[in-house]
């Protein structure tokens, strides 16, 4: 090989490898002291990516542990301050129960009346402090239905629902297909927001009774549809449980051989073989005329007259409609009908890392003053025997709304505790998922280590020895 002196190339071959050892020593050095192999997007643009989106999704599935044990304590607060509302609801039936004996009179009945009224009292300040972060929880948390006929048509007193619950539904409109009156099939469907439709079908089998053509639910009785899947529930109810409403309905095809209907004091004549539209369209006049006003409408999907009499005393004479209470379920009796849940204040457990709803757990409790419509205790009196027997089944109804309540708490508790099961599980995999991509395997990173310092001084050694090379020619010049 010629000597030449104005390029040395062994030298600049040696530099070469030099700086190749040298990047890849210093690479090592850093990913041995940082225990990372991707440090940087240029060490693995594609895994970096990846395992950056992986710790952001651990770190929300890490704060989704800690959001489901808060709202547990959330839960317990309001179960325990519920547990008092049942002692107290079941030393005021104690009370209605003592009052309606005979053998005390209503002078008597003044401490017992005394003791009542401060207990319902006390009901309702429960319900207004027992607060969580300022919220206050018994007076409606979470989404809750809407109450008024108008929006929510299953709560109008003629399809046999009384009363609708919801544990974990979104807020929207409830739409119910009840086609046929033999089948036992209730189907519910709401449209979120996206656009995707949430549609679950129960079959009540059994738990209807099976008269003449019709199944519905037996007299003095009550079933509950659980559309699980959506988080509703409802009540149905059978002939004799709401004896107390003000909502009428016919049995007859017409009005027969005629007569008279007294609503109040006034009188609705029936002319013979009138037809039920017609029928609905006379009492309305009387009734819209009433004070309060009350209504009468012909429901032709039913073939029925159905009467709001607003607390007026109806006497069908003759028995010319076969006036009986309305608010009894008969399988085909909610088609149509829907309810309309609201989003209320708080309520909503984000227990995921993402935005979707699958991320989200809906916690609702419904309104648990004294006054309020789910234990509607307004206007109870032990003050006399004949309201004392009338407020036993008034508290227990709110002893039962009350129970409810607990179980549905209970049951998101429970469910909290599987989701911070499995976040934490999740957090677990996914960790391993994350290190697999970012991680340095420290047992290849030393090999490589030892091998670039060793090159690395070998470079150096042969850079010093390269650049000697040239000066051999002084020989030549000797």
């Amino acid at each position: 090989m010629p000597i030449r002196l104005g390029n040395n190339i062994t030298s600049i071959n040696a530099q070469r490898h030099l700086n190749a050892n040298s990047a890849d020593f210093t690479k090592r050095v850093e990913r041995l002291s940082s225990g990372l192999r991707i440090n940087r997007g240029a060490d693995d643009a594609a895994g970096l990516s990846v395992s950056e989106g992986m710790r952001a999704e651990i770190l929300g599935m890490r704060q989704g542990v800690r959001n489901a044990e808060q709202g547990t304590s959330l839960i317990q607060l309001a179960e325990g301050s519920l547990n008092e509302v049942n002692n107290m609801l079941r030393r005021m039936r104690e009370l209605a129960v003592q009052s309606s004996n005979s053998t005390i009179n209503d002078a008597n009945r003044e401490g017992l009346s005394a003791e009542f009224n401060q207990l319902a009292a006390e009901i309702d300040r429960i319900a207004l402090s027992t607060t969580y972060n300022d919220q206050i929880l018994l007076t409606g948390f979470g989404n809750t239905v809407a109450q008024d006929s108008q929006l929510s048509t299953a709560l109008d007193g003629f399809s046999g629902v009384s009363e609708v619950g919801v544990s974990g539904a979104i807020p929207g409109v409830y739409q119910f297909e009840d086609l046929r009156a033999d089948d036992n099939q209730i189907t519910l469907s709401v449209t979120q927001p996206d656009g995707t439709i949430l549609k679950q079908s129960i079959d009540l089998g059994t738990a209807l009774d099976r008269d003449a053509d019709r199944n519905l639910v037996a007299t003095g009785t009550t079933i509950v549809a659980n559309f699980d899947r959506l988080g509703v529930q409802i009540t149905l109810i059978g002939a004799g449980v709401d004896a107390d409403g003000t909502k009428l309905k016919s049995q007859a095809a017409d009005g027969g051989a005629g007569g008279n209907i007294v609503i109040g004091n006034e009188v609705a004549a029936i002319p013979p073989g009138a037809s039920l539209s017609d029928i609905a369209v006379q009492l309305d006049t009387v009734l819209s005329g009433m004070s309060p006003p009350g209504s009468a409408r012909y429901e032709a999907a039913l073939d029925e007259v159905q009467i709001e009499t607003a607390g007026h005393l109806v006497n069908d004479m003759s028995d010319i409609l076969g006036l009986v209470n309305a608010n009894v379920f008969i399988d085909g009796r909610l088609d149509g009908k829907q309810i309309v849940i609201q989003p209320g204040t708080g309520g909503t457990l984000q227990v995921g890392p993402n935005e979707t709803a699958s991320n989200r757990i809906e916690l609702s409790i419904g309104d648990m003053r004294a006054s309020g419509p789910l234990l509607n205790l307004s206007g109870l009196s032990v003050a006399n025997q004949e309201s004392s027997r009338a407020a036993i089944s008034r508290v227990d109804t709110a002893i039962l709304a009350v129970t409810r309540q607990r179980g549905e708490l209970g049951s998101v508790q429970n469910r909290l505790s599987y989701t911070m099961a499995n976040l934490e599980n999740a957090i677990e995999n996914l960790s391993a998922a994350e290190s697999a991509i970012r991680d340095a395997d420290m047992a290849a990173e030393i090999s490589s280590f030892t091998t670039s310092q060793i090159l690395t001084q070998a470079a150096t050694a042969m850079v010093a020895q390269a650049n000697a090379l040239p000066q051999t020619a002084l020989q030549l010049l000797q």
